[in-house]
């Protein structure tokens, strides 16, 4: 992460933007981490400090029992998945136990 870290939190329904671009402008920086929350979980993207992007699917699976309010404390079951590959779609058979999907990605081009 960058030495001042930021974040943008966003509930989905509340104020959140219908579309979030990060642009790895180093003139113009934007926020390090941003989190856009829906009832059973998240969606998060972290710039790391050599320019990558963490993207993580956070699944709630009860972390947050009677702690929070609203969306943070709606419990997050994962029903179908899958991922999408050039060579064609793989479905993701044993989801019961997942609770984070994280991919570290570069930027090739920009």
């Amino acid at each position: 992460m960058s030495e001042a870290f930021t974040c943008k939190s966003y509930i989905a329904g509340k104020r959140a933007p219908s579309k979030i671009q990060l642009l790895g402008d180093k003139r113009k920086p934007e926020s390090a981490q941003h989190i856009i929350e829906f009832p059973g979980g998240a969606v998060e993207v972290s710039r790391t400090t050599d320019g990558n992007y963490w993207a993580h699917i956070i699944i709630n699976r009860g972390w947050s029992d009677n702690d929070c309010d609203g969306l943070r404390n709606a419990v997050g079951k994962i029903v179908a998945g899958r991922i999408d590959t050039d060579e064609g779609v793989c479905e993701v058979s044993n989801h019961n136990n997942i609770s984070q999907i994280a991919l570290l990605i570069k930027p090739v081009r920009v």
